[in-house]
C-alpha cells in the first residue's frame, strides 16, 4: 500500500480496538459473500504485469576493454541484469566520453526495440569489425572508446544506469577511475563477483581479466546472489493489535537462490530512540532466512523496517550459495521489497509522546538555524519522543509576533519541519517562538494524546529588522596633526557587526579627505565584543587630511542588516610627516663575534617604514678591515625591519657596517638621517679545519689528560696569517683543539697569558668545537701580548678552572711557534705556524722570508735600545742574531757579564 493509505490507517488505529469482534464478524461475511463470487471464470485471460523502470545499478557494464590483440580498436562492452525480473533494454544506448573530457552526443550504439535481458543474463556489443574474441556479439559498433575515457550505459529516456571511465575528469565515471589500459595484450576489466558487485566506485568494482572473458545472451544466465524480498509472517496493525514488549516478530529475508549460514547474522532494525538487532533462527539451505526481534521496554515504531539497506550484517558468520557470498544489500526502507513497504507492523511502548524540541533550523541549507536574523520565513524542527500522527499546522501557536504557522512537513514519524511566516515579521523586533497549540490532537501510533507543555529544549529567534548606526571619530589619544603612523580612528556600533563582513576592502576615504585611498593602508582591530573597533592607517604615503569612512552595504548586523554610517563629533586627521627617518646597524641576535662563518648578520632597523625599493647594498659603507665582502638585504616584510648579510668575505678582519644620510627615504619622501649603532662590529677569522684525529687503534699519549687543549703558540709572526695586509702583533695566535670525542662548546672559556697579571684575560664566544676540530684565534681578536721573551698562556674553562696551560721561552726568531708534535703528544718549540691545521716541525723558509718587505728591523719587544744596533745589523730581520751571540769569542770581543749565552743575561 502507498504512504497515504498506510497513514490512513495509523489514523484509524485509536478508533479500531473497540471493534475487534465486529471486524472479525464482518471479515466472515464478506469472505463468504464478497471474494468468492469475484474468482475469474475460464474465460479470462491473465496479464503479466508492465516493466517498471530499470534503477540505476539493476543493468550494469560487467566487462569491458579498449584495447586488445587487435590493436586499440580491439573493444567490447559486456552488459549484465543483476536483478530477479527481466528488463527490456531497447532503445537503451551506450555512449561515451573523450579521454578526461565531456560526453559525446553520439552514442556508440543504439540497441534494437524488443531486446530484454533475463536475470543473470549478458549482452554483447563489439567493436566492428577489430573486435577478436571468440564469443559473438550481439551488436556491433564502428565507433571507438579512449584508453583514458569512460562509457555509459543509459535507459531509453536518457537516464544513466551504469558508468565506468579511466580518468578522473572523463564525464563518465563513479568513484575513482580505472587505469587506462594500453599495448595488445588479451585482457579487460571485469566486474567483480560475474558482474554482481556494484558499489558505485569503479576502481572497487572492477578487476584486471586476463585473458578476457566477454559472454553474450547466448551464455548460461548467472543471477546474482542477493536480497529480493524482506517482509514478517506476524499479522499488520490492525487488525492486529499493536506489538508491546516481549512479543517476538519473525522477520524473513528472501534471497535469490538458496543460502547456506553459519553462526548468527544480525538485522538492525529502527525502533525508536535505541535500535535493536533481530537474530538469525532458521532457513539455512533454502532461500529464505528468519530472524527474530522480541520487542524490548521502550521500543516503538509506527511501521517497523530496518535502518538502512546495510543493515545486514554478517556478525562474525556467513550466508553463502552456490555461486559464492551473498549480495547482502537491502532494499532501501519504505521502497518496494522492504520490511516497511511489505508489512504494517507497529510498535507501541506503553507510554504517552513527548514533544523532546523545539529548535531552530535552515531548511533548504538543511542546518541549524543562527538565533538573531531579519528573515521573513523562520523555520523549526519539532522532534517528538516517538512516532506520532495527525500532525498539521493546527497543533502549533506562534509566540512573540502576529505571524502562524504556513506549513508542516515530516522527516520522519517523529520529526517535523514548522515554518512561520506573515503577519508583521518583516518589521518585527522581537523574540519568537514555537508552542503546541491548546487543542492540538496529535497522538502516537496506537492513539495515545501526546500532553501539551514546552519541551526541554525549546529555541527561540531574535526577529531584528532595524540597521545599526555606526560612527567613526577619532581615537581618544591621536595627536592631530600627526607626524607618523599608525594613525587611529575608533568605530563603535550600538550592537555586534558580522565581523566577517567586515575588512579593510569596505574603508574608503570621504570626498572631503584629500590623501588618496589608494596611497593608505587601513587595518582593522576588533576589541573582542564586535562592537568597537579601532581603525588604523598603516602607511600614509602623501600629507594631507584623513577622513575615513565605511561602504555600509557591505558590512551587517548579526542580523543580515547593513550599517548606516554617520560621521562622528572629529572624524578627521590631519596628516604631515616632516621627520627624517633614523636608522639604526647593529649585531643581529645570535650572531657570534668573532667568527669564522657565513653568513654574517647585522639588524637594520628604520624608525618608520621606507621605500624599499630604493634600499640596496650599494647604500651600505663598510668601516672596518675585512675585505672582499658581499652584502645582501632581506626584507622582514614590513619595509622597517631588514637583516643585512655579508654571504662573502675574501679577507679577514672586522666588519663595521654603516649607512649614511640621505641614502633612502620614507614613504612621504624624507631623507633618512646616518645611522647610529652600539655594536655593528664583527670579527671574521679562517674557518676552523676539521682534523679526523689519529686512527681509533692506537693509544695516545696525550698530556694533560683533557678534550680540549691548547695546540699550538705563536708568540711572534713573520708574516701576513691573518690575512690583513699588514705583519704585526695581531699575526699572532694561540690555538685551541678538541680531541675528545664528543664536540664542546667553549661559551664562557677564558685565555690569558699570565696568573693575576699580564693582558686582559680574553672570553670566548659561543663557538663549538667539533671532534678532532682546532680553531685558531688572533691577536686582534683576543688582544693578549704575546712577549717574545718568554710567557705563559693559560687555557680557563667557564667555571674558572684550568683547563691547559704553556709556557714558552725566549723566541728565536719570527715564525717560530710552540706546537704539540704529535697533536696528541708534549709541546715542542721547533714548529711552523699552521693556524686552524695540521701542525709541522720548522722547515726552509728562506725563499719566502726573502720576499717580505720589511719597513721596520723585527726586534724582540724585550731588548733594551742599547742592542738595538746590533739586532739590526745584516742578520736582523731574525730576532736572534745567532752570528752574534753563538759565535766564538776572541780577545777583542767583549763578554756579556757572566757568559757569552744570551739566556744568562739579563737587564736592569
Amino acid at each position: 500500500m502507498n504512504s497515504t493509505q498506510k497513514k490512513k490507517r495509523l489514523q484509524e488505529i485509536h478508533n479500531v480496538f473497540p471493534r475487534w469482534s465486529a471486524v472479525l464478524l464482518l471479515t466472515g461475511f464478506f469472505v463468504g459473500s464478497v471474494i468468492l463470487p469475484m474468482q475469474p471464470s475460464s474465460g479470462w485471460q491473465v496479464h503479466a504485469a508492465p516493466h517498471q523502470a530499470a534503477a540505476p545499478g539493476d543493468v550494469v557494464i560487467s566487462e569491458f576493454r579498449t584495447t586488445g590483440p587487435g590493436g586499440g580498436y580491439d573493444e567490447f562492452v559486456e552488459l549484465f541484469n543483476r536483478t530477479n525480473e527481466t528488463i527490456p533494454i531497447g532503445n537503451w544506448q551506450i555512449k561515451k566520453s573523450s579521454g578526461c573530457g565531456g560526453a559525446s552526443a553520439t552514442p556508440l550504439v543504439t540497441i534494437d526495440a524488443g531486446v530484454s535481458l533475463a536475470p543473470g543474463q549478458y549482452y554483447l556489443i563489439g567493436k566492428k569489425p577489430e573486435y577478436t574474441g571468440t564469443v559473438d556479439q550481439e551488436y556491433t559498433s564502428s565507433s571507438s572508446i579512449a584508453d583514458d575515457g569512460g562509457v555509459a550505459l543509459l535507459d531509453d529516456v536518457g537516464a544513466i544506469i551504469d558508468q565506468a571511465g579511466m580518468c578522473s575528469t572523463t564525464a563518465y565515471l563513479e568513484g575513482d577511475p580505472l587505469a587506462p589500459l594500453s599495448g595488445s595484450s588479451d585482457r579487460s576489466y571485469q566486474r567483480g563477483d560475474n558482474g554482481c558487485t556494484d558499489t558505485d566506485d569503479n576502481n572497487a568494482d572492477f578487476v584486471l581479466q586476463t585473458p578476457a572473458d566477454p559472454q553474450n545472451s547466448n551464455d548460461t544466465p548467472v543471477r546474482c546472489l542477493r536480497v529480493v524480498n524482506v517482509t514478517s509472517t506476524v499479522d499488520d496493525v490492525p487488525p492486529a493489535l499493536p506489538y508491546v514488549q516481549d512479543n517476538l516478530i519473525p522477520i524473513t529475508i528472501e534471497f535469490s537462490s538458496n543460502v547456506n549460514v553459519t553462526d548468527f547474522p544480525t538485522l538492525l532494525l529502527e525502533t525508536g530512540a535505541t535500535d535493536r538487532t533481530a537474530t538469525y533462527s532458521s532457513g539455512s539451505g533454502s532461500d529464505t532466512l528468519t530472524f527474530d526481534y522480541t520487542v524490548q521496554n521502550g521500543d516503538v515504531s509506527a511501521d517497523l523496517d530496518y535502518v538502512s539497506t546495510n543493515s545486514l550484517s554478517l556478525n562474525g558468520g556467513s550466508i553463502i550459495g552456490a555461486v559464492g557470498d551473498a549480495d547482502l544489500t537491502l532494499p532501501s526502507p519504505g521502497t518496494p521489497g522492504s520490511l516497511g513497504d511489505n508489512k504494517d507492523i507497529v510498535i507501541d511502548n506503553q507510554e504517552a509522546p513527548s514533544t523532546d524540541s523545539f529548535i531552530r533550523y535552515d531548511i533548504s541549507e538543511d542546518t541549524i538555524a543562527d538565533e538573531i536574523t531579519n528573515a521573513n520565513t523562520l523555520e523549526f524542527r519539532a522532534t517528538f519522543s516517538e512516532p506520532v500522527i495527525n500532525v498539521d499546522t493546527s497543533d502549533f501557536s506562534v509566540t512573540g509576533t502576529t505571524a502562524s504557522v504556513s506549513s508542516v512537513v515530516s522527516v520522519n514519524s517523529s520529526v517535523y519541519e514548522v515554518t512561520v511566516s506573515g503577519g508583521d515579521l518583516a518589521a518585527l523586533n522581537g523574540t519568537v517562538g514555537l508552542d503546541l497549540s491548546g487543542g492540538q490532537d496529535i497522538t502516537d501510533a496506537v492513539g495515545t494524546n501526546l500532553p501539551n507543555g514546552e519541551p526541554i529544549i525549546d529555541e527561540t529567534y531574535i526577529v531584528d529588522n532595524i540597521a545599526p548606526i555606526v560612527t567613526i571619530n577619532q581615537a581618544s589619544e591621536q595627536a592631530d596633526p600627526a607626524s607618523a603612523t599608525p594613525v587611529n580612528f575608533e568605530i563603535i556600533s550600538p550592537e555586534e557587526i558580522d565581523v566577517s563582513t567586515f575588512t579593510v576592502d569596505d574603508i574608503t576615504q570621504s570626498a572631503s579627505g584629500t590623501v588618496s585611498n589608494s596611497l593608505i593602508t587601513w587595518s582593522i582591530t576588533d576589541s573582542g565584543d564586535h562592537k568597537t573597533f579601532t581603525l588604523s592607517a598603516e602607511r600614509v604615503a602623501e600629507n594631507g587630511t584623513l577622513i575615513p569612512s565605511i561602504d555600509g552595504s557591505n558590512v551587517m548586523d548579526l542580523a543580515g542588516n547593513p550599517i548606516i554610517v554617520v560621521a562622528g563629533l572629529d572624524d578627521t586627521v590631519t596628516f604631515n610627516d616632516n621627520i627624517f627617518p633614523t636608522v639604526t646597524v647593529n649585531q643581529a641576535s645570535g650572531q657570534g663575534d668573532p667568527t669564522s662563518a657565513l653568513p654574517i648578520d647585522f639588524a637594520v632597523v628604520f624608525s618608520e617604514p621606507i621605500i624599499s625599493s630604493i634600499f640596496t647594498t650599494s647604500d651600505i659603507t663598510q668601516s672596518g678591515s675585512a675585505t672582499g665582502i658581499t652584502w645582501s638585504i632581506t626584507n622582514s616584510g614590513d619595509d622597517q625591519n631588514f637583516t643585512l648579510s655579508a654571504t662573502s668575505v675574501t679577507g679577514t678582519g672586522t666588519l663595521i657596517p654603516s649607512i649614511a644620510a640621505n641614502r633612502v627615504t620614507d614613504i612621504i619622501g624624507n631623507d633618512n638621517l646616518a645611522s647610529t649603532s652600539t655594536d655593528n662590529t664583527v670579527s671574521y677569522t679562517k674557518p676552523p679545519t676539521s682534523n679526523p684525529g689519529p686512527a681509533a687503534t692506537k693509544t695516545p699519549t696525550s698530556f694533560p689528560h683533557q678534550a680540549v687543549v691548547l695546540n699550538e703558540v705563536l708568540p711572534r709572526a713573520g708574516s701576513d696569517w691573518n690575512e690583513d695586509g699588514a705583519i704585526d702583533v695581531d699575526d699572532e695566535f694561540i690555538e685551541i683543539i678538541n680531541r675528545g670525542v664528543t664536540s664542546v662548546n667553549l661559551n664562557g672559556w677564558k685565555l690569558d697569558d699570565e696568573k693575576n697579571g699580564g693582558s686582559d684575560t680574553y672570553t670566548l664566544p659561543n663557538v663549538t668545537l667539533n671532534s678532532g676540530e682546532r680553531i685558531a684565534i688572533f691577536g686582534f681578536i683576543t688582544h693578549i701580548s704575546l712577549s717574545d721573551g718568554g710567557d705563559t698562556v693559560r687555557l680557563l674553562k667557564s667555571n674558572g678552572q684550568v683547563a691547559d696551560t704553556v709556557t714558552y721561552t725566549v723566541v728565536k726568531g719570527a715564525d717560530q711557534s710552540w706546537c704539540r708534535l704529535p697533536e696528541i703528544g708534549f709541546w715542542n718549540p721547533k714548529c711552523f705556524p699552521t693556524p686552524n691545521e695540521e701542525n709541522t716541525a720548522i722547515r726552509n723558509f728562506s725563499a719566502r722570508t726573502a720576499e717580505l718587505v720589511v719597513s721596520t728591523c723585527l726586534v724582540p719587544d724585550t731588548v733594551p735600545d742599547e742592542i738595538l744596533n746590533v739586532e739590526c745589523g745584516t742578520l736582523g730581520l731574525g730576532i736572534w742574531d745567532a752570528d752574534y751571540w753563538e759565535g766564538l769569542a776572541d780577545a777583542d770581543r767583549p763578554v756579556w757579564l757572566t757568559g757569552r749565552s744570551k739566556w744568562a743575561t739579563w737587564f736592569r
